[in-house]
């Protein structure tokens, strides 16, 4: 194959198979969204609430004793290298995404549909590279960047990430993300209700006058302050867990505060995005204070579900921190 061909090659993979993992992504997303509607069928009772999370959580812990896992930074890089992928490890933690995101844990979707993708990538790295490695990476980093280009709704975005390896130009992922969003978009104006990729901001009216730049800072100092709290919570947290020895035991004990947590404030379950317009309208009463604690409390119920192995992402749940903790200093 010459250089030429190779090339168009390269640049007709990114295209066609960035669609395929963004049709893919919108599929386990619509998914997880039927897990989590059969689940969170019953009664918004604190007693349902609690009950649900925890079997979420036992579910999680006897899977996590078949296979710990990776976390979603993990994942991305083993996306990167599909032929080190394993069917079984991948389909455990698919089910575990899939059985974070339904139990109404507060994380993010993109740890299943990343272990989707990367069982995929196996698949089409055989057909494709066969045992030709930087075209496998190639194949596992374009599919990353189509599945989270799709999901975030962000081809540049989904493309940064994906990149590990100067094998695939920056390019050739953006058309990955590119494409992987229309495919996205595709499949979830069809099977999804509403816009997935919605995220709820209220009307605000420019002052025209440059003064929206100094109002935006005490917000964006809070927000910035939450996510550091986050990662340094997280560490702390799967410290004190990893204490415990078994990771079925830390899974059930994490898992525990955090369904005390969601039992007591049920608007931190799941990944917060779409809570957005609840919590603002709720915050318009509560003030200052009230949604200071509910984006320190996301930042907790979040780091529990992490350091426990619930597979998922930070960026959908740090959406609703930023929200609330920048929402607190609004007028």
């Amino acid at each position: 194959m010459t250089a030429k061909e190779a090339n168009v090659k390269q640049w007709s993979l990114s295209a066609v198979y960035g669609f395929v993992a963004g049709v893919v992504a919108a599929v386990v997303l619509w998914l997880m969204g039927v897990v989590s509607n059969l689940i969170w069928s019953g009664p918004e009772a604190r007693w349902y609430i609690f009950a649900v999370v925890m079997t979420g959580g036992c579910i999680i812990a006897m899977l996590r004793h078949l296979y710990a896992g990776r976390d979603l930074q993990q994942q991305i890089e083993t996306v990167h290298r599909p032929q080190e992928g394993k069917v079984r490890d991948t389909a455990i933690l698919a089910v575990m995404a899939v059985v974070a995101v339904g139990f109404g844990g507060a994380v993010g979707p993109e740890a299943g549909i990343l272990a989707v993708v990367a069982e995929m990538s196996v698949l089409v790295s055989y057909l494709i590279a066969r045992n030709n490695i930087a075209e496998s990476r190639l194949i596992g980093e374009i599919g990353a960047a189509g599945a989270l280009g799709g999901l975030y709704g962000s081809p540049p975005g989904g493309a940064v990430i994906a990149q590990q390896h100067p094998e695939a130009p920056k390019l050739q992922l953006y058309l990955a993300g590119l494409t992987g969003l229309f495919g996205f978009l595709f499949v979830a104006s069809r099977i999804l209700p509403g816009n997935p990729l919605r995220v709820w901001l209220p009307d605000h009216q420019p002052a025209a006058d440059g003064t929206d730049i100094l109002f935006a800072i005490p917000p964006a100092l809070l927000g910035a302050a939450a996510g550091l709290l986050f990662l340094f919570l997280l560490p702390w947290i799967k410290s004190l867990l990893d204490r415990l020895g078994d990771v079925r035991i830390q899974t059930i004990a994490g898992t525990a505060a955090f369904a005390a947590l969601a039992a007591a404030l049920p608007i931190l379950r799941f990944s917060g995005h779409h809570e957005l317009e609840d919590l603002m309208h709720w915050g318009k009463d509560a003030g200052f204070g009230a949604l200071l604690a509910i984006g320190a409390l996301k930042v907790l119920a979040m780091a529990l579900c992490l350091a426990a192995g619930w597979r998922g992402g930070a960026a959908f749940p740090l959406l609703f921190v930023g929200a609330a903790t920048g929402g607190a200093v609004l007028p």
